[in-house]
């Protein structure tokens, strides 16, 4: 971790993408090289300690894919129905765990879906368990082309869009303007893309 840290930092680089902590459902999954196991105790710890040490060269630290985001064949089309004890015993465990130890300063959203709504949109992981069961201070960034709505992703927690603009660029703008997004939410996102960065 430190020495990823510092390679990134002599890159000028201020930001991690990673670790991962989706655990080993499906060996065949094209990402199970980024993921540390399929135990959430050893995930979450090993992938803590990782950002922890990412994050004392002074780069932001970035858990992922949140959540349930354990195949990568159909991945933006597959819907995970899982009950929310299974969740918080499995996937969510590792998340957590991570987090308690690294404190990171962001969560990278998955492209799955869960009962039906995107991970980039979905309440019950990011609002409701992320930000208010566990206390997340960080922001919420999207995986690449992840998002895929404004005034829903932004009312369930997601805080940056990446790479594109596509609905938090003009669109987030004109839905402020339009008070289907207020500016509350829009304050809370700036919040905590300034805690993170100030770390």
């Amino acid at each position: 971790g430190a020495l990823i840290g510092r390679e990134l930092r002599a890159q000028g680089f201020n930001m991690t993408l990673g670790g991962g902590v989706n655990l080993t459902r499906e060996p065949r999954n094209g990402r199970t090289f980024e993921y540390a196991g399929e135990d959430p105790l050893l995930a979450g710890t090993m992938v803590g300690h990782l950002m922890k040490c990412e994050q004392a060269q002074h780069v932001i630290g970035d858990i992922k894919h949140y959540a349930i985001n354990d195949q990568e064949t159909g991945r933006n089309i597959v819907n995970v129905i899982i009950s929310k004890r299974a969740m918080q015993e499995s996937d969510l465990l590792a998340f957590h765990i991570g987090i308690d130890i690294a404190n990171p300063g962001a969560v990278m959203c998955s492209y799955n879906r869960i009962h039906g709504d995107y991970a980039c949109e979905h309440t019950y992981t990011l609002h409701d368990v992320l930000k208010k069961d566990w206390g997340f201070k960080g922001f919420v960034i999207s995986d690449w082309g992840g998002t895929h709505s404004t005034e829903k992703a932004s009312a369930a927690g997601l805080d940056q869009e990446q790479p594109m603009a596509d609905y938090f660029g003009p669109k987030l703008s004109e839905a402020v303007k339009a008070g289907t997004v207020s500016v509350a939410e829009i304050d809370d996102h700036i919040k905590r893309l300034k805690a993170a960065e100030a770390r």
